[in-house]
């Protein structure tokens, strides 16, 4: 596939209407965009005290000298930008004129006569406005990254206290269940009230271990979508606890049976379904609820009746188990016990409502995919414009429109920012990518993750691609 930005002008031949990208990082030029049109002979001026002899840019965006002309006789009656101000493809200039850029005849407040600025003073005003800018990127970043770290903090925290129930459950079922009840009043906390926005994020792999991964997953996920089911506190307490410990029962498994993905012989799959009443056993020894405890003996039962141990189909399925089971599903696909089995997020969706369809229940399905979008986080996408990207968070509001991070050669992967596609509705996704069809740079840049971590993370202001931040 060609790369629209891989062309490349000599910055001799450079003129106004050329639409450039600018190669040398965010702190390395005074220009507030990396991208953008040049609209003047300063700007041009500017490039070349960069030391640049060659320069990217866009053939698609760029324009000739004759509509370039027009378009400067169209905004004659505007305020012309400042020197080293780069206008984004279509901006209109803003509102906040300097004083160079004022009518000379416009009176001043006392009505005295208008002064025009000097050059360093122009220059001055540039320089504390990329210095501005630059700051607020920082702080930006900063921000992005606490975010991150919190909720990898607390996935950490679910991660730790699940190990102890592991190991309390059979000497100590009560305290087992004591420390079931704290983990997920925690992450109930930590999705808000009922109408605050909250995003599914995607953790980095150090936040996951794989003994809990698995479980703390279905556990999020499954309190996210009873959330967008309408359940109340109480209700995803029970919730929270049955997919916590649904699979419990594993534990007394053989390392063989609990991990494996691969083809299982009569007696092989007979022992591993076992797991099932295993956990049940468990279950009542630590005391769960009955509406906790059916969501462990169910969750391996399908709503057409494919399932197991019982068969159950329907309405004969209790409600949360039919949620559990999905999540449960989900989550072994893109997880697997062999990495190498996985499959990407984008792919399990269509995998389960191409497949499996009927095996679920059909408005939990339809939330499900709301819920994690339909590029859910983890997967890697080409964008619109030919660039790659990795989905990081979704708003199950705006499913089509999740937040990413773009492969951008301008800035470093670790000060890119998330993008809100909610925000450009000129960017969309083309397609979906298994991570091993980006091209190097993009998959070494974007990370692709082996294995999924999910959080909560509540709904918090991004910027625009290229928008001053």
């Amino acid at each position: 596939m060609k790369d629209r930005q891989a062309d490349f002008i000599d910055v001799a031949d450079l003129r106004p209407g050329v639409y450039v990208y600018l190669d040398v990082g965010w702190m390395g030029h005074p220009f507030a965009l990396n991208s953008f049109r040049i609209n003047s002979q300063d700007q041009i001026d500017t490039i070349r005290k960069l030391g640049i002899e060659r320069i990217r840019y866009s053939p698609e965006q760029t324009i000739s000298e004759e509509e370039f002309q027009r378009s400067v006789a169209g905004a004659s009656s505007r305020p012309a930008p400042a020197a080293n101000q780069p206008v984004a493809q279509d901006a209109q200039p803003s509102a906040g004129a300097t004083l160079m850029e004022a009518d000379d005849e416009t009176p001043l407040a006392d009505g005295g006569p208008q002064v025009e600025a000097s050059v360093p003073d122009a220059d001055k005003a540039m320089a504390e406005a990329v210095q501005l800018e630059r700051q607020q990127r920082r702080e930006q970043i900063a921000a992005q990254r606490a975010d991150l770290q919190r909720c990898e903090n607390h996935f950490a925290e679910a991660s730790r206290s699940y190990k102890q129930i592991v190991d309390a459950m059979h000497a100590q079922p009560e305290e087992a269940m004591v420390r079931s009840a704290a983990v997920i009043d925690g992450m109930i906390s930590q999705m808000g009230g009922a109408n605050e926005e909250i995003y599914v994020r995607l953790l980095s792999e150090k936040a996951g271990e794989k003994t809990s991964l698995h479980s703390i997953n279905v556990s999020i996920v499954s309190l996210l979508l009873g959330k967008s089911l309408g359940y109340g506190v109480d209700q995803l307490q029970e919730l929270g606890v049955g997919a916590l410990l649904h699979d419990l029962g594993k534990m007394d498994l053989p390392d063989r049976l609990r991990w494996s993905d691969g083809e299982l012989s009569g007696a092989e799959r007979a022992l591993y379904r076992e797991h099932v009443a295993k956990g049940i056993a468990l279950a009542r020894r630590m005391g769960l609820s009955p509406t906790a405890l059916l969501t462990v003996a169910q969750h391996h039962e399908n709503a057409d009746g494919t399932g197991y141990p019982m068969k159950l189909k329907g309405d004969h399925i209790s409600h949360p188990a039919r949620l559990v089971s999905l999540v449960n599903l989900y989550d072994n696909l893109c997880n697997p016990g062999n990495p190498a089995l996985a499959v990407t997020p984008h792919e399990a969706l269509s995998l389960i409502y191409a497949q499996r369809k009927a095996s679920f229940d059909a408005k939990v399905l339809a939330i499900f995919i709301r819920l994690m979008g339909v590029y859910p986080p983890g997967s890697v996408v080409e964008l619109s414009d030919g660039r790659f990207a990795m989905v990081v968070s979704v708003n199950s509001s705006r499913p089509l429109r999740p937040r990413v991070i773009i492969h951008d050669r301008s800035i470093r992967a670790e000060e890119a920012l998330v993008v809100d596609l909610e925000q450009m509705p000129e960017l969309g996704i083309r397609r979906s990518l298994k991570p091993l069809q980006l091209p190097k740079a993009s998959f070494d840049y974007l990370s692709p993750r082996k294995r999924l971590c999910y959080f909560f993370e509540r709904g918090r202001e991004t910027v625009r691609e290229g928008e001053p931040t």
